[in-house]
């Protein structure tokens, strides 16, 4: 099944890369690979919806029990049996000036049942001349029978946005009343306000707050740093979950050399090292890949994995811990290249580390993954395609 198609691909590549290269990121990406959905140990590829918009999130309703999906452009939609049904459409106060604009991410309050709110994550609405650049917004809105009501939409924290890109956006519940935000670090190439290393500032972090009675709170106490940031020196943490220990993922997109995973702690504060560095080395703004120094500090953590612009691979996507699925067995961090469509997991080898093990390719351009309500594993494209990973009947599924 090919899931892109080569001219459409090329147009839209064009754009995001020139967009990038508008905000002053040189490095070339190299160009994307198209190829049929090509997986091992049996797995195949089903074209569930055909492209439109650009899908890349989703999320179980914890009381009618359907998969929720959100669009860069604003639209929030239902899977109910083989049809994509609207529940809102936030495309009036969402700006899509930019790739990396738009509706971002979305959780269910933990008392949804009774409150019927979401949280969602969006760079708002403003003018798409000059900069573009329009502030991230966390803001809670009122469900209506199925139907997002926009006039009941609160903002409850704002931030600034020097750039248009590195928005971040995710949104991720912990499940008691917690939530995770990722924010990136305002964009522009080499970090240039220096807002990795800024403990202070949300760009570049993960926010850890606590939404009750329509308002949130920081859920730590700090009299010296900033309550909100739980972990900072991040680029541009498009996407991460929660492990079964407690642990967090953040799939942190790279500049010139180096797409990473960092492994934390989910609720010891961390410095993941950007922009000082760049995966394991010590990061060098003139774009250059060989004769890296790796670095010696101490003070960062490094990141589990790592992998190289070659390949067709240019920017990571971060996705799902995995648990007894067909994927894997033991469990691991599923996740894939956006420009060449490779899908890894990362699952627990021996001694406490970590092996990747490359389970094929899907076609360029992945923006996202989900799990259905019944554990199904979708896809999403920037293309707008939807697919569903699936397994031969009868093929052993402990492949790591």
């Amino acid at each position: 099944m090919r899931v892109t198609i080569p001219i459409l691909i090329l147009l839209i590549f064009s754009l995001f890369t020139g967009c990038i290269a508008d905000d002053g990121d040189d490095f070339d990406w190299v160009d994307p690979q198209t190829t049929n959905c090509n997986l091992s140990n049996n797995l195949t590829c089903t074209n569930l919806f055909p492209g439109a918009g650009t899908p890349h999130h989703s999320e179980v309703n914890p009381q009618t029990n359907e998969l929720w999906i959100i669009y860069l452009s604003g639209m929030v939609k239902i899977w109910q049996d083989d049809a994509l049904i609207q529940a809102g459409d936030l495309s009036e106060i969402v700006n899509r000036c930019h790739t990396e604009q738009g509706l971002l991410g979305f959780a269910f309050d933990v008392n949804y049942n009774s409150s019927k709110q979401l949280l969602l994550s969006y760079v708002e609405k403003g003018s798409c001349e000059g900069a573009n650049t329009a502030d991230l917004v966390l803001a809670s809105v009122v469900v209506t029978d199925d139907v997002i009501n926009l006039d009941s939409l609160i903002v409850l924290k704002a931030v600034e946005q020097p750039y248009r890109n590195h928005n971040g956006g995710h949104l991720h519940g912990l499940g008691n009343g917690e939530y995770l935000w990722g924010i990136g670090d305002g964009g522009g190439a080499n970090d240039p306000e220096k807002n990795g290393q800024n403990s202070e500032n949300l760009l570049g972090t993960i926010v850890y707050f606590r939404y009750s009675n329509g308002e949130i709170n920081p859920v730590m106490e700090s009299e010296n740093e900033n309550p909100y940031i739980l972990h900072y020196g991040l680029r541009n943490p498009w996407k991460f979950d929660v492990g079964p220990n407690e642990e967090l993922w953040i799939a942190d997109v790279g500049q010139n050399c180096w797409e990473e995973i960092n492994l934390v702690n989910l609720v010891n504060k961390s410095n993941l090292g950007w922009s000082e560095k760049e995966g394991f080395s010590d990061f060098s703004e003139d774009g250059s890949c060989e004769g890296e120094i790796l670095s010696e500090n101490n003070e960062y953590t490094d990141p589990v994995f790592v992998y190289g612009h070659n390949n067709g691979n240019c920017s990571i996507t971060g996705g799902l811990w995995i648990e007894n699925s067909i994927i894997s067995d033991q469990g691991g961090y599923l996740f894939g290249d956006f420009c060449s469509g490779s899908l890894w997991i990362l699952s627990n080898s021996v001694n406490d580390t970590w092996k990747e093990t490359y389970l094929g390719n899907v076609g360029g351009l992945i923006v996202g993954f989900g799990e259905g309500a019944n554990g199904e594993l979708l896809v999403f494209f920037w293309t707008g395609e939807i697919i569903q990973i699936t397994q031969s009947a009868g093929a052993d599924s402990n492949i790591v």
